[in-house]
């Protein structure tokens, strides 16, 4: 507004000055005509100009806005891997335009580059391993250099000619993937010649979602690394449950079947009688243990959140089971929530910390107590057997406790152990909790 009625202004006063009154008024409306009509052809031109600009702008950011969107909704919805970075290469390849799209991380081990995900790459660009080759459209540079690389022509880059399909002609742009201010990995982006990536805005995009993507990435390596180590930490429980019950049974037996053996030479029908029933009592006792291993591996998460219904019932059939008196202590209040995780983990401990009683005080009590201070729970194992000193558990006995105690950590808690011979032995664990609600 300022601006024409400024100008307006400006040119009344030129003409007055210019022109005199005896010219007649036509003249002074030609020359009034002919004066504005530029000025307002241009003044069109610019604002028209501004306007048009800024809608592209405006659209350029409700793109970007809706593919970062987009990759943060579809990367929350799983966390595996794989999955989440699959998600993301589909999203960059149809809200980009793209022809290829590709996501790697870097090892922790070496360093060289996985690919974790991709889209429309032809295979040779990785080994048989996953690892990205050395024609990799410059990732490593990106990874490297810390920097967004843009190769514009990709007949002209090696490390692109040598990947990509003969005679195609696409612009790459590989972006450092960070996280945590570490470079972990590297996003690759390629688009046909005919609709290049030369704006600063696009590689902005690019470099943007580097920098979005790369939390998301590292919480499902996190995420995929702690379920692996669940399960290796599983295998080694069972492991651990075979040597120390059946392993050991079957040792028993093979023993008792060799003096079965000399007494039959011998003819000595009581002691072959003997022999037989202990057998019979080794194996009922074997069946035993396998029984309450199968049970433990079935114990479910609590249902409805309601982690003491859940111990409630464990313990009783642990009782029954095995004769041991046990005792749950305040098992009333509002049904517990914690994540499952550290519910399993929780649950898991125990497990253990009752079959420990079970195989080296089969004649004690056991008390557990269950409280919640603040958001985190504290469960309390104890028992009136023979104790023992920590300090000169053996190694397989010292395993069980180190196994137990890196349990209640990885679940972001704490594990204490106190015990001395004819005191008797309890357990503390604490783990944090997700929620409170009324039962």
């Amino acid at each position: 507004m300022v601006v024409p009625t400024t100008s307006v202004a400006v040119f009344e006063l030129f003409t007055h000055g210019l022109l005199s009154h005896s010219v007649p008024a036509w003249v002074n409306v030609v020359v009034a005509f002919g004066g504005l009509t530029p000025a307002a052809f241009i003044f069109s031109t610019f604002v028209f100009g501004t306007m048009a600009r800024l809608e592209r702008d405006l659209r350029d950011r409700n793109r970007r806005l809706a593919l970062l969107n987009a990759v943060a909704r579809d990367a929350s919805e799983s966390m595996e891997l794989e999955e989440v970075a699959s998600a993301i290469a589909r999203n960059v390849v149809q809200a980009m335009t793209a022809e290829y799209a590709a996501l790697a991380l870097a090892s922790e081990d070496d360093g060289e580059l996985r690919l974790v995900a991709q889209s429309g790459l032809p295979p040779t660009m990785t080994d048989a391993g996953g690892q990205l080759g050395p024609n990799d459209c410059g990732c490593r540079q990106a990874v490297t250099e810390g920097r967004t690389v843009v190769v514009q022509d990709s007949r002209e880059n090696a490390f692109c000619a040598g990947v990509l399909p003969e005679g195609s002609a696409v612009t790459c742009v590989s972006a450092p993937i960070r996280s945590k201010g570490k470079t972990i990995g590297a996003i690759l982006l390629a688009r046909s010649k005919s609709l290049p990536i030369t704006t600063a805005d696009e590689v902005d995009l690019v470099t943007a979602l580097g920098l979005q993507v790369g939390p998301v990435l590292q919480n499902a390596q996190l995420f995929s690394q702690t379920g692996a180590i669940a399960v290796l930490q599983e295998r080694q429980r069972m492991a651990r449950e075979v040597h120390d019950g059946l392993a050991q049974t079957l040792s028993n037996l093979s023993l008792q079947v060799g003096i079965t053996d000399r007494l039959l030479a011998d003819r000595d029908l009581d002691g072959i009688r003997a022999q037989v029933e202990a057998m019979g009592q080794t194996v009922r006792g074997a069946l035993g243990d396998l029984r309450q291993s199968l049970v433990d591996l079935r114990v479910p998460l609590s249902a409805c959140g309601d982690l003491r219904r859940t111990l409630r019932e464990y313990v009783t059939r642990f009782s029954l089971q095995t004769g041991i008196s046990c005792h749950f202590e305040d098992g009333r209040g509002p049904a517990l929530a914690l994540s499952p995780s550290a519910e399993v983990q929780l649950i898991r401990i125990i497990q253990e910390a009752l079959t420990n009683v079970k195989k080296h005080a089969p004649g004690a009590s056991v008390w557990l107590r269950l409280q919640t201070s603040g958001q985190q729970v504290h469960v309390t194992i104890q028992d009136d057997g023979p104790g023992f000193e920590p300090a000169n558990v053996g190694d397989s006995g010292r395993f069980g406790l180190q196994t137990m105690k890196e349990r209640a950590e990885s679940a972001g808690g704490g594990f204490v152990i106190e015990s001395r011979p004819g005191s008797g032995t309890r357990l503390e664990v604490t783990v944090p909790m997700e929620g409170v609600k009324v039962a």
